[in-house]
C-alpha cells in the first residue's frame, strides 16, 4: 500500500448510475491527485417517532443514539444516490417532516467528520492517468502538509462587439519538474493574417508548446503567439492550461468577466470549457447576485479584490490601477485619462506587440499584488484552519459547522438545518460612552484582548454548554447560564490562541491573521439566523458581558481618580494623572492594576479564573474627540490624536472623513492638514483662506472626484436617482455595466470624469465639503468658516 502526503484543492459530489461518489482533487510533492470515494451515501436525520410514506426512496432507516437539541431520539436515513436524497427531502419538506442536517453538503461531512481540514494523508494503490494520481477508495486521514502551489495570472482583451483579441497568462511557482520557480509569461493574440506576418528576428518556430506557431518575445518579457481564429485562440489557451498545470488561477475580476467571457465564447464555437485536470467540463455559478464560482476539478480561482477585501485591505477604490499604485508603485499600459476602449481597438488594429504588452502587464500587475500581500498565503493558512477550501474560506457559518457539528455529534446530539432557524432578534452592540467632546491630553488607550473570544472562554460560552446547563451552571452577568463542564468551544479557542502566540513567535502574519479572523467570527455567527446553531441567549450573553466588563472598568477607573474620555465595546481611554505623564511605565502599571481588579471581580463574583487580558495598545500626546454633526455631545467611534511611533509623530484618524472612501481626496486631506495644525498649535486661519483661493483658482481640481460604488446597472435606478448614478447614466452604454461612478459637480451638475467638465461648481465643494469638516472641529476653537472668510458670524432669525 502507498502513502502520499497532499492538500485537497476541490472537492465534488455527484451520482454515478445507481450509487453516488465523492471526488477530492489537489496536490502533493509528487504531483497533483484525485481520490474518488465510490458508493458513499449521502445522510440526514429524521426523529424517531416519524412516521414516513409508503413512497419508497431505496433508503436505509437506522436507529443512532443521537438525540435533536430538545432530547427526541433521532434515526438516520442512507440514500443510494443524491437525486433521491434530494427527492426525499423535498416530499418530507411538504408533507412537514422535520429532518435534521438534510442541508449539510456530502463531501463535507465526509471530511469533517474525520476532522481533516485540507492536509491529507492517503492511503491506497495509485494509478497515473494524464499526469494525475488517480486513488479509489483509499483510506485518508487528516495530517499537516503545506503544499508548494503554482498560479496562473489571467487577463483577456476583448473587442467591442463581443470578439476575442487575446489572452494573456503569467505563471508563478514552483516547477513541477525540479522544483525551482517558474516566471513565464504568454499572450496568445488572435490575428488573421498570422500566416502572412513576417517572422521578426529572434522568433521561433516551433515552442514545444505549440508547434508550428508563430512565436516572438516581447520587448518587456514574455512570448507572443499569434493564431488565425478565435477558436485557435481558446484551444490555444486550454493547451497552455494544461501545460502549465497550476493549482490556482488568480485574476481581477477572472470569474465574472474572463472566465465567464471564455465559457460563452467556447460554448459559442464548440470548444470544450476544460479548465479543470479532468476531462469534464468546468460550471460557473452565480451563487448570489454578482458573485460567481468556478467548479473546475483540481484548480482553485481566486479573484483579486474579493480577496484583498476578505483580507481586510482597503483602497479608494479596487480597480486594478489604483491597487497597483499603491502597493507597487506602478500602473497600467494605459493610464488615467486615456479612452481604454478606443487605444484597445487602436492597438488591436495598429499595433499587436503593444497590446500584447498591455494585456501581459495586466497578468504580471495580478501577480506582484498576490506576491506583495501574500494572499494566496493568506487564503491557504485561512483554509487550514477553517477547514474550507481556499476559495470559500470567508464562509463563517461554513466554518463554525466544520468545527461544531462533529462536536455536537461526539455528545449525542444533530442539529437542525438552517431553514428551520427561527430569528427572535438581536442581541444588544458593544458597549460605547464618551465624555464631552474637545481637546485632550495624553491619553492612553487599553484595550482587552480578543474580547468576546475570552469571555466565551471565561463564560463557557457555546451552543453545547447552552443545552447542558442544567447540571452545574455558570451565571453570566446578564443572568443567563451555561454549563461548567459540557462545552467544546472554550477548548477551541485556547487552542487557537496559543496557536496565534506561537505564529506571532515565528513571525507567520498569514497564520496569526486567519486565526484571528475566525476566532472574531464565533460571536457574529452564533447570533445569526442563518446558522443552525443560533440561540438569541448567545450573543446576548457574549455582549451583556462584555458591557458588564466596560462598566466595571470605567468605574474602577473612576473610583481610583482617572477621567475616563471615551470607551468602545473592547477598549477605554484614559486621561494620564498629572504625576504620570513623566512616567513611561505608567500605563503598564495602570493596565496590571486593572488585570489584577478583573481577575479578583471574576472570581469572587462568579468562581471563574478570568481568561480577560487587558493590553496598552498606544498613548495619544494629544487626542481630539469631535462632536455629532451641529454639535452637542460628542460622536461615537470618531476620534483623532497625535501618537509617537518608532521615535516619529504620527496622526491617527478614526471614522472620520478621512478614511471615507465617499469623500474627496480635497476633502480627506483637508481633514489631514487641519488636524496636523491644530495638534501643533500651527495658524489656521491664513491657511484657510489660502484654502480656498487655492481652490477656486484650479489648484485641486483633480482632487475634487467622488467615487462611489454601482450596486446595480445605473438603468435600474427608477425612483431615487442619487448624483452618481446621474453621473454614470452619462456615458450610455459605456457605463451601463460599471461597478462604480466617478464624477465631479459642476454648474451642470454631476458629470462623469471622462467627460469635459471644466466647469466646476467650487460653491458646492466649499459648502458640502469643506465647511463641514472645517466647522465641525473649530466649533471648540470659537471660530467657523464664515467668521475668518466673511469677517463675521451669519446668524439666521
Amino acid at each position: 500500500m502507498d502513502m502520499l502526503k497532499g492538500y485537497i484543492l476541490t472537492r465534488e459530489r455527484m451520482d454515478a448510475g445507481d450509487s453516488h461518489c465523492l471526488r477530492y482533487a489537489g496536490i502533493s510533492d509528487r504531483g497533483p491527485f484525485e481520490v474518488t470515494v465510490t458508493d458513499h451515501r449521502p445522510l440526514f436525520f429524521i426523529r424517531r417517532d416519524a412516521v414516513l410514506p409508503r413512497t419508497s426512496f431505496h433508503c436505509e432507516r437506522r436507529a443512532v443514539e443521537l438525540t435533536d437539541f430538545l432530547g427526541h431520539p433521532v434515526d438516520a436515513l442512507y440514500f443510494k444516490t443524491q437525486s433521491l436524497f434530494f427527492e426525499a427531502r423535498k416530499v418530507y419538506e411538504e408533507l412537514t417532516i422535520q429532518t435534521f442536517e438534510a442541508d449539510v453538503y456530502p463531501e463535507e461531512r465526509y471530511l469533517m467528520e474525520r476532522f481533516i481540514h485540507g492536509s491529507v494523508d492517503i492511503y491506497g494503490q495509485p494509478r497515473l492517468r494524464d499526469g494525475v494520481l488517480h486513488f479509489v477508495d483509499p483510506e485518508i486521514r487528516k495530517t499537516e502538509y503545506t503544499p508548494r502551489l503554482s498560479v496562473l495570472s489571467l487577463d483577456i482583451e476583448t473587442g467591442q462587439r463581443g470578439e476575442l483579441y487575446s489572452i494573456a497568462c503569467h505563471v508563478t511557482g514552483p516547477d513541477r519538474g525540479d522544483g525551482k520557480k517558474s516566471n513565464v509569461g504568454l499572450v496568445l493574440m488572435h490575428d488573421a493574417g498570422a500566416s502572412t506576418v513576417k517572422e521578426p528576428r529572434g522568433a521561433r518556430a516551433e515552442s514545444g508548446l505549440f508547434p508550428g506557431k508563430l512565436c516572438e518575445a516581447l520587448p518587456d518579457g514574455g512570448f507572443l503567439y499569434r493564431v488565425e481564429t478565435e477558436k485557435q485562440l481558446l484551444q490555444g489557451f486550454l493547451t497552455a492550461l494544461r501545460t502549465f498545470d497550476p493549482d490556482i488561477l488568480i485574476g481581477w475580476h477572472v470569474i465574472g468577466f474572463d472566465l465567464l467571457f471564455l465559457e460563452k465564447k467556447c460554448n459559442a464555437l464548440g470548444v470544450p470549457f476544460l479548465l479543470g485536470r479532468d476531462r469534464r467540463t468546468a460550471r460557473i455559478r452565480e451563487v448570489r447576485k454578482g458573485v460567481y464560482r468556478v467548479d473546475a476539478s483540481g484548480r482553485i480561482v481566486i479573484d483579486g479584490p474579493p480577496a484583498l477585501r476578505g483580507a481586510f485591505y482597503s483602497f479608494d477604490n479596487f480597480r486594478l490601477e489604483t491597487v497597483a499604485a499603491e502597493l507597487l508603485g506602478t500602473g497600467k499600459d494605459i493610464g488615467e485619462g486615456v479612452d481604454k476602449v478606443a487605444e484597445i481597438e487602436r492597438r488591436f488594429r495598429e499595433d499587436k506587440v503593444a497590446l500584447a504588452r498591455y494585456n501581459l502587464l495586466d497578468c504580471t500587475l495580478v501577480s506582484d499584488i498576490f506576491d506583495k500581500t501574500g494572499l494566496i498565503d493568506h487564503l491557504f493558512k485561512r483554509a487550514i484552519i477553517t477547514g474550507l477550501a481556499m476559495d470559500r474560506v470567508g464562509m463563517s457559518v461554513a466554518a463554525f459547522d466544520h468545527f461544531m457539528l462533529p462536536q455536537v455529534h461526539r455528545h449525542g446530539l444533530v442539529a437542525i438545518n438552517i431553514r428551520d432557524v427561527k430569528s427572535e432578534g438581536h442581541a444588544k452592540g458593544g458597549y460605547v460612552f464618551s465624555k464631552e467632546p474637545g481637546l485632550y491630553e495624553h491619553v492612553v488607550v487599553l484595550d482587552f484582548k480578543s474580547l468576546y473570544p475570552s469571555i466565551i472562554r471565561t463564560f463557557k460560552i457555546d451552543p453545547l454548554s447552552r443545552l447542558k446547563a442544567g447540571a452545574d451552571p455558570i451565571d453570566t452577568p446578564v443572568g443567563l447560564s451555561f454549563s461548567r463542564t459540557t462545552h467544546v468551544l472554550p477548548g477551541y479557542i485556547r487552542r487557537l490562541m496559543d496557536m496565534r502566540e506561537h505564529a506571532k513567535k515565528n513571525k507567520d502574519p498569514h497564520l496569526s491573521q486567519a486565526i484571528k479572523i475566525l476566532m472574531n467570527s464565533f460571536y457574529g455567527v452564533m447570533g445569526t439566523p442563518g446558522c443552525r446553531f443560533y440561540h438569541p441567549d448567545l450573543p446576548s450573553a457574549i455582549t451583556g458581558t462584555g458591557q458588564w466588563v466596560l462598566k466595571s472598568t470605567r468605574s474602577y477607573l473612576e473610583e481610583s481618580g482617572y477621567d475616563v474620555i471615551y470607551g468602545d465595546t473592547d477598549s477605554v481611554f484614559v486621561k494620564l494623572k498629572e504625576e504620570e505623564i513623566a512616567d513611561a511605565t505608567a500605563p503598564e502599571k495602570l493596565v496590571s492594576r486593572l488585570n489584577a481588579f478583573m481577575d479578583g471581580k471574576i472570581r469572587e463574583d462568579f468562581g471563574l479564573e478570568s481568561q480577560l487580558e487587558l493590553e496598552f495598545e498606544k498613548h495619544f500626546l494629544r487626542f481630539f474627540l469631535p462632536s455629532l454633526r451641529g454639535g452637542g455631545e460628542s460622536a461615537k467611534k470618531r476620534y483623532a490624536g497625535i501618537i509617537m511611533k518608532d521615535g516619529k509623530e504620527e496622526l491617527v484618524l478614526t471614522g472620520l472623513e478621512f478614511v471615507r472612501s465617499d469623500w474627496t481626496r480635497f476633502a480627506r486631506d483637508l481633514q489631514y492638514e487641519l488636524f496636523q495644525r491644530i495638534f501643533h498649535d500651527e495658524d489656521v486661519d491664513g491657511w484657510l483662506k489660502q484654502k480656498v483661493a487655492d481652490l477656486k483658482n484650479h489648484v485641486y481640481d483633480q482632487d475634487l472626484i467622488y467615487k462611489k460604488r454601482l450596486t446595480k446597472s445605473p438603468k435600474e435606478y427608477t425612483k431615487a436617482i442619487p448624483p452618481h448614478v446621474k453621473a454614470a447614466l452619462l456615458l450610455g452604454d459605456a457605463g451601463a455595466n460599471a461597478k462604480e461612478s466617478r464624477y465631479v459637480m459642476t454648474l451642470r451638475g454631476p458629470i462623469p470624469v471622462e467627460l469635459p467638465h471644466d466647469d466646476l461648481d467650487y460653491p458646492h465643494y466649499i459648502e458640502k465639503q469643506l465647511k463641514p469638516i472645517f466647522d465641525s472641529v473649530m466649533i471648540f476653537f470659537d471660530k467657523s468658516y464664515n467668521e475668518i472668510i466673511h469677517g463675521r458670524q451669519l446668524n439666521l432669525f
